[in-house]
């Protein structure tokens, strides 16, 4: 049974930064998944999980997010911490949301924060830093200290805006 996400989101906010790597699939036009290791910084927007990521703009990333701008991500540790999830996907234009996210993910504590600038960049304005916002519509988390006696994830879905 579903839950809200203020249930879940004290698990949810401390398996993605102590995880920090994640993996998360697009699907292309012909609908094949692609997935890839990203490094999502979250936060929470108004009661809703709102991940950034630092990628490249790839042109197969950006076909496959122009022609289904939904994705999969997915964390797990040998522990069995676990955290699924769904967004929306959207690149960052918005130059006060680009600041925003250019200070989030220089001022996190390592290993979630790192330093930008290690990849040539600038600053926000840069035309090379190219943010991605994830917009959760469904999160689910399993703590790995109850298996194997429980495995049963508590999940929560984010209505749509």
């Amino acid at each position: 049974m579903a839950e809200s996400f203020a249930d879940l989101e004290e698990l949810f906010l401390r398996f993605t930064r102590e995880i920090v790597w994640c993996t998360v699939t697009t699907v292309s036009p012909g609908g094949r998944p692609r997935s890839r290791i990203l490094h999502p910084v979250w936060e929470v927007v108004d009661g809703r999980p709102v991940g950034w990521v630092f990628t490249g703009r790839t042109p197969v990333k950006t076909r496959h997010l122009a022609a289904n701008p939904h994705v999969a991500f997915s964390y797990w540790t040998p522990s069995h911490d676990t955290v699924l999830g769904e967004a929306v996907a959207s690149w960052v234009e918005d130059q006060e949301v680009r600041r925003h996210v250019w200070d989030l993910i220089t001022t996190a504590p390592p290993p979630l924060g790192y330093d930008l600038t290690g990849f040539g960049l600038s600053g926000p304005r840069d035309a090379a830093f190219t943010p991605l916002r994830l917009d959760a519509t469904r999160v689910q988390v399993l703590d790995g200290s109850d298996v194997p006696k429980d495995f049963k994830p508590r999940m929560a879905v984010i209505e749509p805006r």
